[in-house]
């Protein structure tokens, strides 16, 4: 199975700096125009489906792709960012003074407490793994070959960091193609195609 995770369109908060996590933000002009261009880009690769997070930057961020590729759009909500709780809205700037323990925690990759950390009212780290696992499983169980998910940027990072030992963070409306082995059950062979 190859999947291909898709980081939304850019919104006014993504400009502004803001943590947006379940907050419903729409995309702004520049995002729709990477829709598009994704759209475009991704003509050829032979996706079947294309699977996508209920909130509004994605959702429009998928209609616009899935549209372009004549393609089936699903949505759902295990596809969806991390809920930061009480720092949604804050600038990503003032997250170490307002939240340092938490904040130095999330960006510290030997700190296994990491997976268990959550901004007040929000989930953690491997709580948002968990759920797009398990979204990732019903996949593979379904046989899914080339699928697009269109979803979050802190939701790929999870992602690259918790199954391709990488830390990654993906542009607004950048795609990540990665390929799943049948043999090793891992994925493997990622890399970011725009």
């Amino acid at each position: 199975m190859i999947l291909y995770l898709m980081r939304h369109g850019q919104t006014e908060w993504n400009v502004e700096g803001r943590v947006q996590g379940w907050n419903d933000t729409p995309v702004n002009p520049k995002g729709i125009d990477q829709a598009r261009f994704a759209g475009e880009k991704l003509a050829n690769e032979e996706i079947e489906t294309v699977y996508a997070s209920d909130l509004k930057r994605a959702k429009k961020t998928a209609e616009i792709v899935s549209a372009a590729l004549d393609l089936p759009l699903h949505y759902t909500k295990r596809l969806r960012e991390m809920d930061f709780g009480k720092a949604t809205g804050v600038k990503k700037t003032d997250l170490p003074a307002k939240f340092p323990y938490i904040y130095a925690a999330f960006n510290d990759l030997n700190n296994l407490e990491r997976y268990d950390i959550r901004y007040p009212e929000g989930e953690s780290i491997g709580e948002v793994q968990q759920r797009f696992m398990k979204f990732v499983t019903k996949l593979l169980e379904d046989r899914r070959q080339k699928v697009l998910i269109v979803t979050h940027g802190m939701l790929v990072r999870i992602f690259a960091e918790s199954c391709l030992k990488k830390t990654l963070r993906l542009e607004n409306g950048s795609v990540l193609r990665v390929t799943f082995d049948e043999k090793s059950k891992k994925f493997k062979s990622a890399k970011v195609l725009f």
